[in-house]
């Protein structure tokens, strides 16, 4: 038997609802399939709520009577150039007592809403966990699937695949399709010594070096006109232990970097990191890229414990995809309309490495 619809009221979420939010996920039974980890206090909200404090973002609550009985958060990305285009609905629960009463389809439909008519975004992403019958219903807002990723999220002593969905909404931000990456013929070249070692703030200029070669910026998220002073702000914060930067030298000079970051800050996460790589104009397919994956890999493997390591590639850079899988990465998913990249839209291919310690567990 269904039941009867709830009379509620949604608003955004705003800071003083952290209490509020606190105890409604004190209930074990708001955890299940969500990111927030148990026992997350006042300040853990009061830290979450600040984050969509952007009008890019869009953090929603459902009350009845004044009580927050669901919750809804939409992420964007205002200061990502390249994927500002697109959203992520990162959190959904509604209070136990009402669900099946139209609760979370209306706080979805006020996102997609909003998304469509105010906030100018073309692409929505959500990843739900695979054993929660949630498909159907992201279908019926015209969510499709893109693939799923293994062995994401720890819960009640699993390991659960995530269903990555999106929505693509392509009267928002109109752009063509991006003409093809363009792939250096490999020529006949006389070997090169190449070492690796940590990144230092000291590095920036030769960061601001290898993307301003449109190869490096075209195969990454970045562009090709990113000022030292920026990376030198950014070279300055990587300072968790949980993270390493390297570059790649020839001959003194930078012609390569990588860098291996966690996910998340979320506990139930920390098993999982993500890897992103560049090599300059004139040293691809000469080995470098290989190099640091290699020190990538032995950072995840031999020191931090990453179990799953993950990877996002545009989907015509065969070039890449193909020394990624001879290092034991597999292709999950695509992402459609991903980045925006030389004038128009280009899909992603979703990778990862699992150890086989996780894939058995």
């Amino acid at each position: 038997m269904s039941r009867k619809k709830a009379n509620f009221t949604i608003r955004r979420a705003e800071a003083q609802d952290a209490k509020a939010l606190a105890a409604l996920f004190s209930d074990a039974a708001m955890l299940h399939f969500t990111d927030v980890p148990p026992h997350s206090g006042v300040v853990y909200w009061e830290k979450r709520l600040a984050e969509y404090a952007d009008a890019a973002h869009l953090p929603l609550v459902a009350l009845i009577e004044g009580e927050i009985i669901a919750i809804s958060l939409l992420k964007g990305w205002p200061h990502h150039i390249r994927r500002k285009h697109q959203a992520e609905l990162t959190l959904l629960a509604v209070k136990p007592a009402h669900r099946k009463q139209g609760v979370g389809r209306a706080l979805v439909n006020a996102c997609v809403n909003a998304c469509d008519d105010w906030m100018n975004v073309r692409r929505i992403e959500v990843a739900i966990d695979e054993s929660a019958p949630l498909a159907k219903f992201y279908s019926s807002f015209g969510f499709q699937n893109e693939g799923v990723c293994a062995k994401a999220k720890a819960h009640e002593q699993r390991y659960g695949d995530m269903r990555v969905m999106a929505r693509v909404n392509s009267k928002n931000m109109p752009a063509p399709a991006s003409p093809p990456l363009l792939i250096a013929r490999r020529k006949k070249t006389a070997p090169i010594k190449i070492t690796v070692r940590a990144a230092t703030p000291d590095d920036s200029e030769g960061f601001a070096a290898v993307f301003s070669t449109r190869g490096a910026a075209n195969g990454t998220l970045q562009h090709p006109y990113t000022s030292t002073e920026i990376w030198r702000a950014r070279l300055s914060s990587n300072v968790s232990t949980r993270e390493c930067v390297f570059v790649a030298l020839v001959s003194g000079r930078i012609v390569g970097n990588a860098g291996v970051h966690p996910v998340s800050e979320n506990p139930r996460e920390k098993h999982v990191c993500g890897i992103g790589i560049s090599v300059m104009d004139g040293y691809q397919s000469r080995g470098v890229g290989r190099v640091l994956m290699n020190a990538c890999l032995d950072f995840t493997d031999q020191f931090a414990n990453y179990s799953r390591v993950e990877l996002t590639v545009h989907a015509d850079n065969a070039r890449a995809v193909k020394l990624y899988e001879s290092l034991g990465f597999v292709t999950e998913g695509r992402h459609r309309d991903f980045s925006f990249r030389e004038g128009g839209y280009v899909d992603a291919l979703f990778m990862a490495r699992v150890s086989n310690a996780l894939a058995n567990a």
